[in-house]
């Protein structure tokens, strides 16, 4: 059985932080009085540019109003986010290096590699979860189908010969086709591509039936006609498209996939330091100006609490963990 973020583990965290307080606290009392004292460094994980990268520095940028102390992004990128993420969990426990962390460095890398060098659950603490963005299942104009119902039919008719492109196996993008063909009870054909852009390439050149990816870059491509988009993947409708129903109305109500991102300390980082830090991202996912900047980058903001987010975590690592094992994608 895989330990990262097994049950025991997230219910004891989850018991600690729902105890805490959000002002005092029985860490260090000079060492609370005092933070932050001085610039705290925000780890990105990807490289400078990309839309993990914008996002990190929207939110380090107004949680340094909070916290009246700089907030300083560097970029360690690499290894699918696992050399960021290990350099905080491997940093000193006092709340000045945090780590803006996805679902790759949180729940599917641990799953597929049990050679990482850091265990999320013990060495990278969850403070509060920034935001969780939706997929959407686009087709090839020539497929012949327009919606789930008539993809689940047209699969069931030709069982294995339906294909879909994947950026990388194990990835959110398989793994929620994968939800959905476990669902459906279909056969679909997994074709591997280096990247996001050759997987695009290929479907509106006609060379795969379907491809599942975010719904930011998608969008346009459905504007323009050279994709047609089958359904989304969260629990509501995006606002980037609305007239794209959810697979979840689509016949499978308890379909939901997403990726997410949220801010993580060190482990041993003291539960005073991470109520303090909770407050700052709270406040910076919930100030409006940064809500609407997420919708436009197809994201929803969240904002909750520390024990909050260590349960949704522990869920989305249960559901991924089970879809692998029925997916046969196996753990190195």
């Amino acid at each position: 059985m895989i330990r990262t973020w097994n049950r025991a583990a997230a219910l004891s965290l989850i018991a600690a932080l729902a105890a805490m307080p959000v002002s005092a606290q029985t860490a260090s009392p000079l060492a609370v009085q005092n933070y932050p004292d001085r610039p705290i460094k925000l780890v990105s994980p990807f490289p400078p540019g990309g839309p993990t990268d914008v996002m990190a520095r929207l939110i380090g940028g107004q949680m340094a109003k909070v916290l009246g102390q700089p907030v300083i992004i560097e970029n360690r990128a690499g290894a699918a986010g696992a050399i960021g993420a290990d350099s905080v969990a491997k940093a000193a426990p006092d709340g000045y290096t945090v780590c803006y962390c996805t679902t790759g460095p949180l729940v599917t890398l641990p799953l597929l590699d049990s050679k990482l060098p850091y265990q999320p659950s013990r060495d990278l603490l969850p403070v509060s979860q920034v935001n969780r963005l939706e997929l959407v299942l686009i087709a090839r104009n020539g497929l012949e189908a327009q919606n789930i119902p008539e993809l689940v039919t047209l699969a069931k008719a030709r069982p294995g010969r339906i294909t879909y492109a994947i950026p990388g196996m194990g990835g959110p993008n398989h793994l929620a086709v994968e939800l959905l063909k476990a669902m459906a009870t279909i056969d679909l054909l997994p074709v591997p591509f280096k990247g996001d852009q050759a997987a695009l390439t290929d479907l509106m050149g006609g060379h795969v039936d379907l491809f599942l990816g975010s719904v930011q870059s998608a969008a346009p491509l459905v504007a323009a006609g050279r994709v047609k988009a089958i359904a989304v993947t969260g629990a509501q409708r995006s606002s980037i498209l609305p007239g794209v129903p959810t697979i979840a109305e689509s016949g499978y109500p308890a379909y939901e996939a997403s990726t997410f991102a949220g801010i993580h300390v060190p482990g041993g980082t003291p539960l005073a330091i991470i109520a303090k830090l909770q407050k700052a991202v709270i406040a910076a996912a919930q100030d409006a100006a940064v809500r609407e900047r997420m919708l436009t980058e197809g994201m929803v903001s969240v904002g909750n609490t520390a024990a909050e987010y260590t349960q949704y975590i522990a869920g989305e690592t249960a559901k991924w963990e089970k879809t692998m094992q029925r997916a046969g994608v196996k753990r190195e």
